[in-house]
């Protein structure tokens, strides 16, 4: 009876050790994500993952390698170079640094107003709002907590998803602007 147990246990044992343990990813990591077949549906994405905030499904809002920002002039400044060629890879960068800078129960206050949609084809639009966000993060060399502006996407429609294929982000007041949150979430 000692030797069959044995013979079962050594095996499995053994198996255990063939498989790696990893983190879970977070619970809320993809269970705020609608799947956005609508413009609204990929805005309400889009405030969520930056409100929560939510590296995963942030990433998620935007499409591939043709995806650029373009940012404020007067924000960018002697920096507009690091701009050149923002692409999805660092929304994602400057995102993750916010993100570790920010308290894990915090959250984020966004606020999209005066949208106006213009349609181009039935597969892409222009969204343009003001916007203001209250961020939540704990670097205090980043002094800003209320920033301002123009926002503009691009939204593209593909495999019936739409996505934002370009932002152009723009100065409405003397308030700091997105393009002024990431460039210093880009480089520290």
């Amino acid at each position: 009876m000692l030797r069959r147990w044995l013979l079962l246990l050594v095996p499995a044992l053994l198996c255990a050790a063939c498989f790696q343990i990893r983190e879970p990813e977070p619970a809320d990591a993809a269970s705020d994500w609608i799947t956005p077949t609508q413009i609204d549906l990929l805005l309400l994405n889009f405030t969520a993952a930056v409100q929560r905030p939510n590296v995963t499904n942030y990433e998620r809002c935007f499409s591939g390698p043709a995806y650029r920002f373009v940012p404020d002039p007067t924000a960018a400044g002697t920096a507009a170079s690091l701009f050149a060629n923002w692409s999805v890879s660092e929304e994602r960068d400057y995102f993750t640094s916010l993100r570790r800078r920010t308290a894990t129960n915090a959250t984020n206050q966004l606020v999209l107003s005066n949208r106006r949609d213009q349609l181009f084809t039935a597969d892409s639009a222009e969204v343009s709002a003001l916007y203001q966000l209250r961020i939540a993060q704990q670097d205090t060399a980043f002094r800003p907590t209320v920033l301002e502006g123009n926002i503009r996407l691009l939204v593209r429609r593909r495999n019936n998803e739409w996505k934002i294929a370009g932002w152009r982000d723009q100065r409405t007041s003397a308030q700091a602007t997105w393009t002024d949150l990431k460039k210093y979430f880009i480089t520290h």
